[in-house]
């Protein structure tokens, strides 16, 4: 017989940002906050762990270094996803999957619940990283590239008169000032960026059928309708992952 489930917290930490939400075994998924990443420490993540001390907490994290301070402040009640623990429920064809970020495997797990293979999934943050699915559901591999912020961050940084730009959508690609030239340049540049791999990754897949796309992410909002292919839009998908994982052990197999 299965035991009952607790409540859950999930934590998401990024390179720029770190992400929590809560949820029952079933949903809903409630986001409760975030954070730059840079600002918590142990003392945070203490606090953190009493203020949600009833629940189970299934961890995500692309910063190795801050995976023992949950691992402390949780202790026994932590879940940490990697591409080498079990319970995820992903089949790989894919080398060392140990390699491949926490996000992208929450991401890959409720993808892969939709059951809709073969997908691409679009994780739109500091990097934007493709995670695919072949026809069999397996993991096989993907693209990792430059996001949207530190596209324009680099090419900031390497320049000494470029000024400082809020990114959004360019008026035209016609641009008047040196300002909406930066937004035109880097925004299409990710779009067009974004498609280009696409493309080449539903290529590479054998077999005729075309992969869904599912994006998620910050900066997904950005070409949801800019793919000119029909794509769908779930920004809680890796929480959604997280949550299918940490359920697992206490639902009903399907």
């Amino acid at each position: 017989m299965k035991k009952n489930a607790p409540e859950f917290l999930l934590i998401d930490i990024g390179n720029s940002r770190l992400k929590w939400a809560t949820a029952r075994a079933r949903g809903p998924i409630r986001v409760v906050g975030e954070i730059d990443t840079t600002k918590t420490d142990a003392p945070w993540t203490s606090a953190l762990a009493r203020k949600f001390s009833g629940h189970q907490l299934v961890l995500s994290s692309v910063v190795p270094r801050m995976i023992p301070t949950f691992r402390r402040a949780f202790s026994k009640r932590i879940k940490i996803v990697s591409g080498n623990t079990s319970g995820h429920g992903l089949d790989f064809d894919y080398p060392n999957p140990a390699e491949i970020g926490a996000d992208r495997i929450a991401a890959a797990v409720a993808a892969h619940k939709a059951g809709k293979w073969p997908v691409i999934v679009v994780n739109c943050g500091t990097a934007t990283a493709f995670t695919v699915l072949d026809a069999k559901g397996r993991l096989c591999g993907g693209a990792i590239a430059p996001g949207l912020q530190t596209q324009l961050a680099t090419l900031l940084g390497a320049t000494a008169q470029l000024p400082n730009t809020k990114l959004y959508p360019p008026r035209s690609a016609l641009a008047k000032s040196t300002q909406e030239a930066l937004r035109a340049g880097v925004m299409l540049n990710f779009q067009g960026g974004v498609k280009e791999i696409i493309r080449r990754l539903s290529n590479a897949l054998p077999g005729r059928k075309k992969p869904a796309v599912i994006l998620t992410g910050g900066n997904a909002r950005h070409l949801i309708k800019n793919l000119d292919q029909p794509s769908e839009l779930r920004p809680l998908l890796v929480f959604e992952g997280l949550l299918i994982i940490g359920s697992r052990p206490y639902l009903p197999a399907p």
